[in-house]
């Protein structure tokens, strides 16, 4: 198992009343890797864990217009959730990886958010969410997911 570099420089914690310390975005001029950042939900529901993800990002970064994630790995999905006057569209993705949940708005543009499952033990997802929000990080999920030691390499035979 790879371990996570404990070097690298995370991410702000975005706080908020709905995703507490489960959130954590890149600084703004990081490098550009497969990630802007992580997120640990606390379910696999889509109504509750979005809304929570909506009202956090919405706080810091304007309206969140769209929600891409892989169907495999969420419970039903609608396709619209309301968030205030807002309506933001929910998409499911087959071909997106399971791990994976883009977020898009007019001042987000493209967010390509880490979604830690929400079993993992409170110590290997505050390693995942350091990991993916580090200023140069460029890890794919898998290698942060088996580095922070969410997922055993014998769970992907």
């Amino acid at each position: 198992m790879m371990p996570v570099p404990q070097h690298r420089a995370a991410g702000p914690v975005i706080e908020s009343l709905v995703t507490g310390n489960r959130l954590r975005l890149k600084e703004p001029g990081a490098a550009k890797g497969c990630f802007d950042g992580a997120w640990w939900p606390r379910s696999r529901e889509p109504v509750t864990e979005f809304s929570a993800l909506v009202a956090a990002l919405a706080d810091r970064s304007g309206r969140v217009d769209r929600i891409g994630f892989n169907p495999t790995a969420w419970d039903l999905a609608p396709a619209r959730l309301a968030h205030g006057p807002n309506l933001v569209r929910l998409a499911g993705f087959f071909g997106l990886q399971q791990h994976t949940v883009v977020v898009v708005g007019p001042r987000l543009h493209h967010l390509t958010l880490l979604a830690i499952p929400p079993e993992a033990s409170p110590d290997a997802a505050e390693r995942a969410l350091s990991a993916a929000s580090a200023a140069d990080s460029t890890d794919a999920a898998l290698e942060i997911l088996l580095g922070s030691g969410i997922l055993l390499s014998r769970q992907l035979a």
